[in-house]
């Protein structure tokens, strides 16, 4: 049972690892302004999370089903050499863990950031080519003559 906690342990360490490393990836391809690029990596980094996710409910279960309600409770029963085994790489899964928590905020405040350029960007374009005057073709294309005053019915007599 020890060796497939520690495997477990061991494996969402080097995930979280690599999910650190994509998420730097990430923002370089922010940086550079490649959105085909960033959207096939964030559906690795998607991927990637959900692995994790069925990783560490998989341990859950594996404990669990021992009688132990957490890893810590795991640990207790181990030696001391064997303790610090685990507890080195929980400690790996703890930090990649918050440093992917930082990167992945840096990612969408980004992100949000190069969205709303783009959308003042847009509104300015839209502005430059819209008329300024009011008196503009119709869309049959004739001069539409629009008058300074409202009126309701407007005709001949």
């Amino acid at each position: 049972m020890q060796q497939i906690i520690l495997g477990s342990l061991i494996r969402q360490a080097k995930g979280t690892e690599l999910l650190c490393q994509l998420l730097r990836e990430e923002y370089s391809l922010l940086r550079a302004g490649a959105p085909d690029q960033v959207t096939g990596l964030e559906m690795c980094i998607q991927d990637l999370i959900r692995q994790l996710v069925r990783e560490r409910e998989a341990l859950v279960h594996r404990l669990q089903s021992a009688g132990m309600t957490n890893l810590a409770v795991f640990l207790e029963t181990l030696s001391a050499a064997d303790r610090r085994i685990f507890e080195t790489w929980r400690a790996k899964i703890i930090t990649h863990e918050q440093d992917s928590g930082q990167l992945a905020s840096i990612n969408a405040d980004l992100a949000m950031a190069l969205w709303k350029q783009s959308g003042v960007l847009l509104s300015h374009f839209q502005n430059q080519v819209a008329p300024r005057e009011r008196n503009t073709y119709s869309a049959k294309g004739t001069w539409q003559d629009r008058t300074a005053t409202a009126t309701l019915v407007r005709g001949r007599l």
